[in-house]
């Protein structure tokens, strides 16, 4: 039988992830870095390989020190998309099943985010949004667009990429815009109706009144209407502007020789002669909303419904059609265009389909876990291994992989990614690095990856490649139960330096 499985189960498991660092009781998950020997081709790393002997064996002998990762380097992320002049952006649509596979929403300079609403009929985008209103945005090009959040400068720092954006709901009232907007934000709201057909015939008028009788009753411009009676019969009267703008009914009589129309209620607020009004086909939009949306129909010189403007969206519609009629043209359709669940700007994460995690961490000249003038070209998340000094899960900042043989005697100079073997154990790993502590470099720490066996102290070490020879003095073992804790990320890269003064600022991207 047919069966999806929902965007909402993307957010469930990035959810569920994000939650392992937010928890009382969280996960230990720490940001690794491994592998100093060179890739068969170092411009194109191989792909990772999500098998047994690579995740619980070959990832753990490259190993070289982890940083543990804390709530406050986590952020949920979505793709990042710049406003550029000249692009047309897609309008948010409820129905659209590939909402999510184009580009609804902008990031500017500003580092604002807006989510569009309208493109102006599939225009080009050629004016940035700006502000962070409470209300639909309307450029002077046309489209309509939605203030969703702004990208603090932190963490802009931190978490902004080329390709990904940090995302974020605000849970409490911290003053600001986005916090606003959530507040603000209608639940099944219409704040869009969009013009699938204009049809054709259809007519409009606008000016300002020649008199006003009553609430219901007044007489339109003689030289701007029509004289034909029943003309406007079942358009809409809205008041543009002046006393009483902002408001909306529904014409029911139209005398054509004394120009004089009858309305299907009163105004609330009686226009004045110096109000102006439109007439235009009405715009009906059936649905279950708890407050009704209402809209007029703008018509174009050759008699065609260009757009639709919204002027109070309703709340709580769980659907919603459209409606275009008038007592002349014909054939416009429409569609309404309903808000997400809690409205536009309620929820940035899940309006935008933040079901990505961007995780930062950044190694410095201080994290002495992490040797210097040595390179690395794999990197990835590493959840609960087990301290070797107790064999519980260990909650250390940060992790030393690497085995460190206090040596004496040391004959000449190790050469980089070579073997050493014990003459006594057998046992062997791969040189990383060496710290001499004389002046003749006699004398030093030599670090260790890949360790197999176990060396022993005193026993003579020989290099495989460079045969220098050395005495074990001393011996400081991984800081890890060998091959514990699951492996939830791996990457490859091209080589990465690490040098004495240098800060490496790691942003990994997961997605879900």
């Amino acid at each position: 039988m047919p069966g999806l499985v929902t965007r909402n189960f993307r957010h469930y498991n990035a959810d569920q992830f994000k939650e392992a660092f937010d928890e009382a009781s969280p996960s230990n998950i720490y940001l690794y870095i491994g592998r100093t020997h060179a890739w068969d081709d170092e411009s194109n790393p191989p792909a990772p390989l999500d098998n047994v002997q690579h995740t619980k064996f070959e990832i753990y002998r490259n190993l070289i020190a982890a940083k543990r990762v804390t709530t406050g380097d986590v952020r949920y992320a979505i793709p990042r998309n710049d406003w550029t002049s000249g692009t047309i952006y897609h309008e948010y649509q409820n129905k659209d099943g590939d909402l999510y596979a184009n580009t609804y929403y902008a990031f500017t300079e500003d580092y604002n985010v807006y989510k569009c609403l309208f493109n102006a009929n599939n225009a080009t985008s050629t004016v940035k949004p700006t502000g962070t209103s409470t209300s639909t945005l309307t450029t002077s090009d046309g489209y309509k667009w939605k203030f969703m959040y702004n990208v603090s400068a932190a963490d802009a720092l931190k978490f902004v990429t080329t390709n990904y954006i940090p995302v974020k709901t605000v849970e409490t009232d911290d003053g600001s815009a986005q916090w606003s907007v959530q507040q603000a934000a209608s639940n099944g709201s219409v704040d869009v109706i969009d013009v699938d057909n204009g049809g054709s015939g259809y007519i409009n008028t606008t000016s300002t009144f020649a008199s006003v009788t009553n609430s219901t009753v007044m007489a339109l411009d003689g030289v701007k209407s029509s004289g034909i009676d029943n003309i406007y019969n079942g358009s809409n009267i809205y008041i543009v502007s002046g006393t009483g703008s902002g408001q909306l009914r529904h014409i029911i009589d139209y005398v054509g020789t004394t120009r004089t129309i009858t309305t299907n209620g009163a105004f609330s607020v009686t226009p004045t002669t110096g109000s102006t009004y439109y007439i235009s086909p009405r715009v009906l939009v059936k649905g279950d909303g708890s407050t009704v949306a209402v809209a007029y129909a703008n018509v174009n010189s050759s008699g065609n419904v260009e757009t639709i403007t919204v002027i109070n969206k309703g709340a709580n519609y769980s659907f919603a059609s459209v409606e275009v009629s008038a007592n002349n043209g014909t054939g416009a359709t429409a569609s309404a265009y309903l808000s997400p669940f809690g409205g536009h700007g309620s929820d940035a994460t899940r309006e935008l389909a933040g079901h990505n995690i961007i995780i930062n961490t950044r190694l410095t000249v201080d994290d002495t876990t992490f040797p210097s003038n040595v390179d690395f070209r794999q990197l990835g998340l590493l959840r609960d291994p087990k301290a070797a000094s107790n064999g519980t899960v260990t909650d250390a900042t940060s992790l030393n992989f690497m085995t460190r043989l206090t040596l004496t005697n040391v004959s000449g100079e190790y050469t980089d990614d070579e073997f050493v073997n014990g003459g006594t154990s057998t046992a062997s790993g791969r040189v990383i690095s060496f710290a001499n502590t004389n002046a003749d470099s006699s004398e030093g720490i030599l670090s260790l990856v890949g360790t197999s066996g176990t060396f022993q102290n005193p026993e003579t070490i020989t290099g495989n490649n460079s045969s220098v020879t050395a005495t074990i003095s001393g011996i400081t073992n991984n800081d890890i139960v060998q091959y514990s804790g699951d492996m939830l990320y791996m990457e490859n890269r091209g080589p990465i330096a690490r040098a004495a003064d240098q800060i490496e600022d790691i942003k990994l991207v997961i997605r879900f």
